[in-house]
């Protein structure tokens, strides 16, 4: 026999469960903006060890200032300043990733473990393919190792400093 009621009482059920979900995405899609935004004004900065340099990158690690102790150039060689900005900037840019992690990761995390619409309605799009994914390291790519400071012939230390030949 066909139960009427039975179906009205899963369908309100199921309107519950869907409204509370929207409810939830809504909040965290909020959420996801104000981390957006939060990231987007990051500012993070590192210090060579020998404190001759601070560099301050942005979220993704670009260098947005570098700072030199007033007497750098006295006592250092081109060569040892030049190690200082790059460990200063590798520093800056190591906090940004952490720190830009942890602003979107809880917010990310939070929406694996929510119900998504193809568990309520089979074949239903997944709210998830709208939201983003994080990756272990920054843009899915794996940092790249520095360049061997011992040895001259390593070829990282080759590359152009400036774009189109420019130097």
């Amino acid at each position: 026999m066909f139960d009427r009621e039975g179906l009205r009482v899963r369908e309100h059920e199921l309107q519950d469960q869907i409204d509370s979900m929207l409810a939830t995405l809504d909040r965290q899609t909020q959420e996801l903006h104000a981390a957006q935004q939060q990231v987007a004004q990051l500012r993070m900065s590192g210090a060579s060890t020998d404190g001759l340099v601070q560099v301050v990158v942005n979220s993704v690690g670009g260098v947005v200032e570098v700072r030199l102790a007033p007497d750098a150039f006295r006592r250092s060689t081109p060569e040892s300043l030049g190690r200082a900005m790059t460990e200063a900037a590798r520093r800056a840019g190591e906090a940004a990733h952490t720190e830009s992690m942890r602003l979107m990761g809880s917010i990310v995390a939070a929406t694996e473990t929510l119900p998504d619409l193809p568990d309520l309605v089979p074949g239903a799009p997944s709210l998830r393919d709208f939201l983003p994914r994080l990756e272990p390291d920054v843009g899915g790519v794996p940092a790249e190792r520095e360049p061997d400071l011992d040895d001259p012939d390593d070829a990282r230390w080759n590359r152009p400093v400036l774009r189109d030949g420019w130097q």
